[in-house]
């Protein structure tokens, strides 16, 4: 699960990653869009504006101590500033036993404002502007020929290696950057394919070929990078998980959440945006036929989500993972041939076996939902699926109605443009990931930081391991298994040394050789898609790549993946303000403490409980240890339920407590664990307090500087949106229930009642 993020791709399931994930792009990239990544990704999302904390932001360094009992260092008055800055201006009037989001937030709400281009902004997403800006500079800069390459594995041309990755990464950024020949390429790149696409409709008079059928079409599509009504793509197997194999899931569906389709409003402005964007792209002379071409898409993808599993049934591995003959599969829709779609991608020499069916009742509904829609109709959906994985690779005017679309389900000015750098960064981001990590690691990340992060992982380790065997709910053996669980703990801390090694400049040079960049910014769109795919496809014959990360470094954000048993921390959360070396440490213990505590409390969540040591998944609880978690687990989705946001017509909508149970329990969990490891090591050598912030005590300032992590506020659309997909609670939330579940806090801060409100790792 993601520290902080959303998730409302049924494919990208797997991904238990706690909740760090903090950014939802708003650039789709083609790359990427698969909804099936293996992964299920769960984070804390990233919010975004000029850093709410003015200290120096620069990467952590020695620890600095004093004698005295209060920091006086210029980090130490910068960071009491942030704080007070932040907290409420009549703080002494709130009580932060019953509202401690308004009392370490409510100024920080006051002062920070979206920009056009955001639904969202936080603490968090002010980090990864950070960290945006940074690489910003080095991909506008001339190639640091200063630069020392500290590699191991390096050969005697590093240097020139090195040179030359910096460049293909350049060369990717400037053709996003060239917005004059994206304009004079208007329509015609994606035009081009749908003139082919079209072709495949029809039959080849020259060659007495009849037209394709349906599975020819979806592979067709799928080769350019869309998912349309289905898709199979490369997985971990969950009981096997040294195995890849093959996964069969549902296709794109333009809204991204199905209670969107019962909403007259999205109906509308999803409507006029199929319609604006065949206009732009088939000619305005054939308006009427796209106005009723779009009508039938939108009720052909009604009854579509209808037929979808829950976002909440989405994510449980329990109704996802069910293993099937393949020809018992392809009898689940036989309108396709999921035999022939894998064989289109797969290695000549992969026999294909059992594949593992995501959405077990979807299919037989789409072969309902099929043999009820014309043929014309399903191409025009197949199209709709082409223009929106490329749409955002066209020129602005060109993709005008889909970005409004985009805009208004998240609440902002329907005609807001990111600035055109944020949009490049991200397209690198996604498609080059490991030379920009290189980059950005250089800059921004020490050694002594990946030593002081690994110090409090393990920490907060030993603190769950110790926990666990004081449980009286959990048998001996549970224990047992679960205690080994935690010590087979695989932490990335950083950025990947392996797969590739991103400080081997020829490791870089052959992971991306046959990747070509040109100065074409939607072919090298095509080049990206393909490099991807191929290299997705190829791991069938492969065991799995248990040393790949799931994310950037410079990404702030964090995950644990099930499969694999591990949890990864890239080097961009690892900054200020959740983590600083120049600070007292209850500081990065009450921030980035607690999301490494997250991460690992996934581990044991209502997915995570379900892998076992070596991360298989399995039944390893006997039925009394189940019996008495699931019922804890209630004591969480009954509490969640009962907090609500306001929706833009003034009306409450509650949160979805059974969405967001797994992501709760991680926040209380890691909060928890985080507070044990940091009083052991205050009690071994106390920490001083901070300036101007002496009325606290080193507790307090533990859980102040937990609240501040998650300062951050969604317009009200978006907060909808999260509200139908997201496993993650909305900000306020996180601090509300979390402090809530915590008997460190309500110790504290003294409160009247000192149990916790749910309780269980």
């Amino acid at each position: 699960m993601v520290y902080n993020g959303s998730s409302s791709s049924l494919s990208s399931r797997k991904l238990l990653v706690a909740s760090v994930a903090l950014l939802s792009s708003v650039v789709a990239s083609p790359v990427n869009q698969s909804p099936l990544n293996g992964v299920y990704k769960r984070g804390i999302h990233a919010y975004g504006r000029p850093p709410p904390f003015v200290g120096d932001w620069s990467s952590p360094r020695s620890v600095r101590r004093q004698d005295e009992d209060v920091c006086e260092t210029e980090a130490c008055k910068s960071f009491a500033d942030s704080i007070i800055a932040g907290r409420a201006k009549n703080y002494t009037d709130v009580d932060p036993c019953t509202d401690f989001a308004t009392y370490t937030c409510a100024n920080w709400w006051a002062t920070h404002d979206f920009r056009a281009d955001q639904s969202n902004i936080g603490v968090l997403s002010i980090m990864s502007d950070v960290n945006t800006a940074l690489m910003r500079t080095i991909l506008e800069s001339p190639y640091p020929s200063n630069t020392t390459i500290n590699s191991t594995y390096a050969t005697g041309d590093a240097d020139d290696l090195d040179k030359q990755n910096f460049e293909k990464m350049i060369a990717a950024y400037d053709s996003c950057m060239d917005v004059e020949a994206i304009e004079a390429a208007g329509a015609k790149p994606l035009q081009d394919i749908l003139k082919a696409f079209d072709g495949l409709s029809s039959s080849n008079e020259t060659s007495n070929e009849t037209a394709l059928d349906l599975t020819d079409k979806l592979i067709w599509v799928q080769r350019y990078g869309g998912s349309g009504l289905v898709q199979a793509a490369v997985t971990t197997d969950d009981k096997n998980p040294n195995l890849t194999t093959v996964a069969l899931s549902s296709g794109l569906l333009g809204l991204d959440a199905k209670e969107y389709y019962s909403d007259d409003a999205a109906i509308a402005n999803y409507t006029t945006a199929i319609v604006g964007m065949f206009d732009n792209l088939y000619g305005e002379n054939k308006h009427e036929t796209n106005e009723k071409l779009a009508g039938n898409i939108v009720a052909m993808e009604k009854a579509l989500a209808d037929a979808l599993p829950s976002a909440a049934q989405s994510g449980n591995v329990e109704y996802y993972y069910n293993p099937t003959p393949i020809a018992e599969a392809d009898a689940l829709l036989p309108q396709i041939s999921f035999s022939r779609l894998i064989k289109a991608f797969a290695p000549s020499d992969y026999t294909i076996g059992d594949v593992i069916v995501y959405t077990p009742d979807y299919f037989p509904k789409v072969s309902s939902v099929l043999s009820n829609t014309t043929s014309a109709t399903v191409d025009a959906y197949l199209e709709w699926v082409l223009i929106q994985t490329w749409a955002t690779r066209l020129s602005n005017n060109v993709s005008a109605p889909y970005r409004r679309l985009q805009n208004e389900l998240q609440g902002k000015d329907p005609e807001a443009v990111a600035e055109r750098w944020r949009t490049c960064f991200t397209d690198v981001d996604t498609n080059l990931p490991w030379i920009e990590s290189a980059f950005f690691v250089r800059e921004a990340f020490s050694p002594e930081a990946k030593t002081f992060g690994e110090r409090i992982i393990t920490d907060i380790e030993n603190v769950f391991e110790a926990k666990l065997k004081t449980y009286e709910w959990m048998s001996d053996e549970v224990k047992d298994l679960a205690v080994q669980k935690v010590l087979n703990m695989v932490e990335k801390i950083g950025y990947p040394d392996v797969s590739p090694n991103v400080q081997d400049p020829k490791a870089l040079a052959d992971f991306y050789a046959t990747l070509n960049v040109t100065d074409s910014w939607f072919e090298n769109g095509l080049a990206y898609k393909n490099f991807s795919l191929s290299g997705s496809w190829a791991g069938l014959n492969h065991p799995t790549d248990k040393d790949r990360w799931l994310m950037t470094a410079p990404t702030v954000n964090a995950y644990f993946n099930p499969p694999a048993n591990e949890i990864a921390f890239p080097a961009g959360i690892m900054q200020q303000p959740l983590f600083n070396l120049d600070l007292p440490e209850y500081i990065s213990y009450g921030a980035f403490g607690a999301v490494a505590g997250h991460e690992l409390t996934h581990a044991f969540d209502s997915s995570g409980s379900h892998y076992d040591e070596n991360g298989a998944y399995r039944d390893w609880w006997d039925n009394a240890t189940l019996a008495a978690f699931e019922n804890k687990t209630q004591c969480f989705i009954k509490q969640f339920s009962e907090y609500s946001i306001t929706t833009p017509a003034g009306e409450e909508l509650h949160i979805n407590g059974e969405l967001t149970q797994g992501e709760n329990v991680a926040d209380t969990g890691g909060l928890s664990a985080a507070f044990t490891a940091w009083q052991k090591r205050n009690d071994a050598e106390p920490n001083q307090l901070l300036p101007g912030l002496e009325e606290y005590t080193r507790e307090q300032l533990f859980y102040l500087s937990f609240g501040g992590v998650w300062c951050g506020k969604r317009r009200p659309a978006e907060a909808v949106r999260r509200i139908y997909s997201d496993p993650h609670s909305p900000p306020n939330v996180r601090i509300l229930g979390t402090v809530a579940n915590q008997r460190g806090f309500k110790k504290a801060f003294n409160c009247p009642s000192k149990e916790p409100t749910c309780e269980l790792w």
